[in-house]
C-alpha cells in the first residue's frame, strides 16, 4: 500500500468515527417539526427536487456548493467542483479542450463525439445542455452548484443515467440596487475580471447583468517550436430579467454568451510501436518524466468554443399549485485540434468541428394537497437537437520517406449529421403518513428517436500522387506498404428509436428536527445510438443499445452538538447494465460498444464541524467499488476491470478560520483533494493509469469591517503534483500511447468589491 492509500485509509477512518461521536447531544435537540435556522453550520436551500427545500430535509444523495464556497476555494470553472464532492470526477476528455465530462460513482462518458450522450446531465437554471463539448462553464455569478448522485429522471426534464449537475445562477433581486466586481493576477500572466450589476425596474421586477474575462499563458513548452500550450482565453456574460407581472405571475428571461479560445491541454507521447511510416526520430519525442512539461507537437493545439442561448421561465401560482413553463434554445459552434501522437511528426493529428443547436420545452405542475401531506410534481418534456460534426484525422505522412517534421499527410474524414428528438412524461409524489414518516412514488416514460447521415472521405496516397489515383483501400494496406489508395466517400442514413419506463420509490422518516433518514430505489436510462466512427465502408451505420442503472440507496442527514456538527451519509448499490463504453478495436480503431454490466457499491460521507465561531472544517469521503462483468467476447477481456474515471476513494478536506482584527477579518483557508488510482479507459492498461495523488490549495483573504472590500493571495497545487488528466493506449491500433498533462503550481492575488 503506497503513502496515498495510507492517507486515504486514515482519513476515512477518522471521518467514519465522527458519525458515532456526538450521540449524547440528542438530549438538547428541539422537538420534531421545528427548525433551528441559527445553526452554526448554516442551512442551504436547494432545488434538487425542483422545489425549494432545506438540504437536510432532501431525501437525495446531494452535495450543494454555494457561490461563496466556490469563490473561497478559488474554483474558476465548473469542472473543478469535483475537488469538493465525494464520488465525483471530471475530465476534459480526448481533445483536451473546454469539455465538461462528469462521472458520478463510475457512471459517465468521456467521448466528445455527438453520437454519444453524456451519462451525467448538466443543467443550468433548469435547462439541460445536450453536449459536453464546450460546456466547461465559468463559475462566476453562480448562486450554487448541486451535485445529485444516482439516476434523476422523475423530476428532471431530460433523463440522466448516473446523476445530475444542477447549476443555479444568481437571480435578479427587486429589493434593491447592488453589484460586485473582482480582479485577479497570477502566475503565467493570469488575468481575470468578473462583475455583476443588479437593478430593480419596479416593485417586483429587476434586471441582472454579469460578465467575466479570463486569460493566462500556457504551462507547457514545445521543445521543437518554443510555443506554449495550455493557455486560457475566454470571456462571456449573462443578462437576466425578472418580471413580477402580478402577485401570482412571474416571468424570468435569460440570455448568455461565451467565447472560449483557449489553447487545449497538451498531450505527450508515452510509448511508440514503430510502423512503416513512423520515422525513427519520433522515438526521441517520447515523454521524459524528468521534464514533465516539455512537449513536442506537429500542430498548435487550438480550441474555439462559442456558445449562446436564450431561456424563458413562466410561473403561475394557483392557490396550492404552481404551473411552470421552461422554454430554451441554445447553439454551439466549436472547433478544436489535438495531436494524439504527441510528436513533432504528423503521425496522428486530429481536427474536430462541431455545430449544434437544441430546443427544449418543459411544462410542470407542482404543489401540495391534503393539507400539505402530499407534495407532487407532474411534467412533460420535449427536446430536439440538431448536431453536425466532422472529425478529420491526418496520419501516415505522404512524404517518401515520411521523416520530415510537419510534413503533409494522408487523411481520413468522418462526418456525422444527427437529429435527436426526445419526449417524456414524468412525475413524483411524496405523501406524509404521520409522525414524520413519508413515502415517495415516481415514474418517467421516455421516447427517443435519432436520425443520422454519416459520411467519410479517405485519401491515402504517396507524395506527388494526385487524389484521383486508384489502387486499393484502407489503413491496413497503407501500413503494409500499399502506396496508392483510392479516395472513397460513403454516405449512409439510418434511424433508431428507443423507449423506456423508469420508476422511483422511496421511504423517508424524520426522527426529529436534527435527524432525517431515507431509502430509495430508482432506475436510470440512456438511449442507444450510432457509432460515429466508421473507419471502413459499411452497409449501414453500426448502432448500440441503451444502458440502464438500477440504484438502491439508504442515507441519513443529521445535526449534532447544537448545530456545530453535521454528518450526512449515503450507502448505494447499483446494477449498471449494457454499459455504453468507448473502446479500442483493432478492426476500426475506436467504437462505442455495450461492454457488459457492472456492480457498483459504496458510500459517501460528508461532515461539517464548527468547533468555535468563525472556525469551520468540511470533510468528505467517497468510496466506489466498480467492476466490469458479463463482458461480451467482441469487446475484449475487461472482466474484473475498474470502470473509467472511477477511483476507489475520493477524499476532500477544507478548513478556514475567521480572525477578527481592528482593521477587518483575516481568513486563512486550505483545501485538499486526494484521489486514489484511476484508469482512463475500460482496458485498465498501465499507460492509461493515473496513480493516487492529492492537490493542495491555500488562500488568505482580508475583508474590511464593512464587508465591502476583499483582498486575497492564493496558491494552487502547492505540492507541485505532476499528474495526467486523460490518456489512451492505442499502440494496437495507432502505434502510440499518449496522455494529457495536468496543471502545475501557481500563485496569485485577487481583489474584490461589493456595492
Amino acid at each position: 500500500m503506497n503513502r496515498a492509500h495510507h492517507m486515504i485509509a486514515a482519513l476515512t477512518a477518522g471521518l467514519m468515527a465522527t458519525t458515532a461521536m456526538p450521540a449524547v447531544a440528542q438530549d438538547a435537540a428541539p422537538a420534531a417539526g421545528e427548525e433551528d435556522t441559527g445553526a452554526p453550520v448554516g442551512d442551504i436551500i436547494v432545488t434538487a427536487e425542483r422545489r425549494a427545500s432545506n438540504l437536510q430535509e432532501t431525501p437525495l444523495a446531494v452535495t450543494a456548493v454555494t457561490g461563496e464556497t466556490l469563490q473561497a476555494a478559488g474554483i474558476g470553472v465548473i469542472n473543478d467542483v469535483a475537488a469538493s464532492v465525494p464520488n465525483l470526477t471530471s475530465t476534459t476528455g480526448p481533445q483536451g479542450s473546454a469539455d465538461a465530462n462528469f462521472f458520478v460513482r463510475g457512471v459517465g462518458q468521456f467521448d466528445f463525439i455527438i453520437t454519444n450522450d453524456p451519462g451525467v446531465g448538466l443543467y443550468v437554471d433548469g435547462v439541460y445542455l445536450g453536449r459536453t463539448v464546450g460546456a466547461m462553464l465559468d463559475s462566476g455569478d453562480i448562486e450554487r452548484v448541486e451535485v445529485l448522485r444516482g439516476p434523476q429522471g422523475t423530476l428532471f426534464g431530460r433523463n440522466t443515467l448516473g446523476g445530475a449537475i444542477n447549476i443555479v445562477s444568481r437571480q435578479p433581486d427587486p429589493s434593491g440596487f447592488s453589484g460586485s466586481a473582482s480582479a485577479l493576477y497570477g502566475s503565467r500572466d493570469r488575468i481575470e475580471f468578473t462583475g455583476a450589476v443588479n437593478a430593480p425596474i419596479g416593485a417586483d421586477s429587476a434586471v441582472r447583468v454579469s460578465g467575466f474575462f479570463r486569460e493566462q499563458d500556457g504551462f507547457a513548452r514545445n521543445a521543437a517550436t518554443g510555443e506554449r500550450f495550455g493557455a486560457t482565453d475566454r470571456y462571456g456574460g449573462r443578462a437576466q430579467v425578472r418580471l413580477g407581472l402580478t402577485e401570482t405571475l412571474t416571468v424570468d428571461l435569460s440570455a448568455d454568451y461565451s467565447l472560449d479560445k483557449s489553447n487545449p491541454a497538451p498531450s505527450v507521447t508515452r510509448a511508440i510501436v514503430p510502423a512503416p511510416f513512423f520515422p525513427p526520430a519520433a522515438l526521441g519525442d517520447v515523454f521524459d518524466p524528468d521534464n514533465f512539461y516539455r512537449v513536442y507537437a506537429s500542430n498548435s493545439p487550438e480550441a474555439r468554443n462559442e456558445t449562446w442561448g436564450f431561456s424563458g421561465t413562466v410561473s403561475l401560482e394557483l392557490g396550492d399549485a404552481t404551473i411552470k413553463s421552461i422554454t430554451a434554445y441554445r447553439e454551439l459552434d466549436s472547433f478544436s485540434t489535438s495531436d494524439p501522437d504527441g510528436t513533432r511528426f504528423r503521425l496522428y493529428d486530429q481536427d474536430v468541428t462541431t455545430r449544434q443547436n437544441q430546443f427544449s420545452q418543459e411544462l410542470q405542475i407542482s404543489g401540495e394537497a391534503f393539507g400539505g401531506s402530499l407534495d407532487y410534481l407532474l411534467g412533460g418534456y420535449f427536446f430536439r437537437e440538431e448536431a453536425e460534426q466532422v472529425l478529420a484525422l491526418c496520419f501516415a505522412p505522404i512524404s517518401d520517406p515520411g521523416a520530415q517534421p510537419f510534413a503533409a499527410c494522408n487523411t481520413w474524414t468522418q462526418g456525422n449529421d444527427q437529429t435527436t428528438k426526445s419526449y417524456a412524461v414524468f412525475g413524483q409524489a411524496r405523501y406524509e403518513v404521520a409522525g414524520g414518516l413519508s413515502f415517495t412514488l415516481g415514474g418517467r416514460y421516455t421516447w427517443d428517436k435519432k436520425d443520422i447521415v454519416s459520411n467519410q472521405f479517405f485519401d491515402f496516397r504517396p507524395q506527388a500522387v494526385g487524389p484521383g489515383a486508384i489502387a486499393g483501400f484502407g489503413l491496413p494496406q497503407a501500413l503494409l506498404g500499399q502506396r496508392i489508395v483510392l479516395p472513397i466517400v460513403t454516405d449512409l442514413a439510418d434511424s433508431v428509436s428507443f423507449e423506456e419506463f423508469t420508476p422511483k420509490v422511496g421511504i423517508e422518516y424524520r426522527v426529529n428536527s436534527d435527524a432525517f433518514l431515507f431509502a430509495s430505489y430508482s432506475k436510470g436510462f440512456r438511449a442507444g445510438g450510432f457509432n460515429g466512427r466508421l473507419i471502413r465502408p459499411q452497409a449501414s451505420v453500426p448502432a448500440y443499445a441503451p444502458d440502464t442503472n438500477d440504484t438502491y440507496e439508504a442515507g441519513f442527514k443529521t445535526d449534532w452538538l447544537d448545530g456545530r456538527l453535521r454528518v450526512n451519509g449515503t450507502l448505494f448499490y447499483s446494477k449498471y447494465k449494457d454499459i455504453q463504453q468507448t473502446i479500442v478495436d483493432p478492426q476500426v480503431q475506436f467504437r462505442v460498444a455495450n461492454a457488459g454490466d457492472a456492480t457498483l457499491k459504496g458510500f459517501e460521507l460528508e461532515t461539517v464541524i464548527v468547533p468555535t465561531d468563525g472556525f469551520r472544517i468540511d470533510a468528505a469521503v467517497g468510496y466506489t467499488d466498480s467492476e466490469f462483468e458479463n463482458v461480451p467476447a467482441t469487446v475484449g477481456d475487461i472482466n474484473g476491470n475498474r470502470l473509467p474515471f472511477s477511483p476507489e476513494f475520493t477524499v476532500s478536506l477544507a478548513a478556514q478560520y475567521d480572525i477578527a482584527t481592528s482593521f477587518g477579518t483575516l481568513t486563512p483557508r486550505v483545501d485538499y483533494r486526494l484521489q486514489s488510482e484511476v484508469f482512463f479507459t475500460a482496458f485498465n492498461l498501465p499507460l492509461e493509469r493515473q496513480e493516487s495523488y492529492g492537490l493542495l490549495n491555500a488562500r488568505l483573504t482580508w475583508t474590511d469591517p464593512d464587508e465591502r472590500f476583499t483582498l486575497a493571495v492564493y496558491g494552487q497545487n502547492l505540492t507541485k503534483e505532476e499528474y495526467f488528466t486523460f490518456g489512451q493506449d492505442a499502440l494496437a491500433t495507432q502505434g502510440v500511447a499518449y496522455s494529457y498533462l495536468g496543471r502545475p503550481r501557481e500563485f496569485g492575488v485577487t481583489a474584490g468589491v461589493k456595492f
